[in-house]
């Protein structure tokens, strides 16, 4: 090997080493460029491919839908996370197709838990990446009162009856036709 190039071997590894892509096409053009590094080129790039993954290929792992999809491949075992006020979203209202006062609804035990379909409970619990049972524990838990609504009354408010899934649709504004879709037996 020249002195010239092998001055400059540890300049050209460091450059394949930060090359964007450093595909099999990349390999070849260096190899062809500068054949008597092809050893230490092949061991750099097998290097390379076997180190840390890039940032695009980093998955969140600590995402609701990522446990529950774990929990469910280790035998069903049901994630630590409660379900919360706070887990329904208004991306869960967009996936479902709920508009999100019937999903507040939802979120505020307003439904009798009997009136739910089986297909809706199962979607709704993908939604929230939840097992079913965890989600119909919650939607037949108390009512929440509005923060503050015993300071607006004269009298103790009290708890209004929950009603059916098919009266919270109708009255959030979801159409005859919308109602029968969402609650549509799979």
């Amino acid at each position: 090997m020249p002195d010239g190039r092998k001055d400059n071997a540890e300049e050209i590894l460091s450059a394949f080493a930060v090359e964007p892509a450093p595909t099999k096409a990349t390999l070849d053009l260096y190899l062809k460029q500068y054949p008597e590094l092809a050893s230490e080129l092949i061991d750099l790039s097998l290097e390379l491919e076997m180190s840390d993954p890039t940032v695009e290929d980093v998955i969140d792992t600590d995402s609701p839908i990522v446990n529950a999809a774990w929990a469910a491949f280790v035998g069903g075992a049901v994630p630590d996370e409660p379900i919360t006020a706070a887990s329904f979203t208004r991306e869960v209202a967009n996936g479902m197709g709920l508009k999100l006062a019937a999903l507040m609804g939802l979120r505020d035990r307003k439904v009798e838990v009997e009136s739910l379909p089986n297909s809706f409970s199962a979607r709704l619990s993908k939604a929230l990446a939840t097992p079913v049972p965890r989600l119909m524990e919650y939607l037949a838990g108390p009512q929440g009162m509005p923060v503050g609504a015993s300071f607006k009354s004269d009298t103790k408010p009290e708890q209004k009856p929950k009603i059916s899934i098919k009266q919270l649709l109708a009255e959030c504004g979801h159409t005859p036709e919308q109602i029968s879709e969402l609650l549509r037996e799979d």
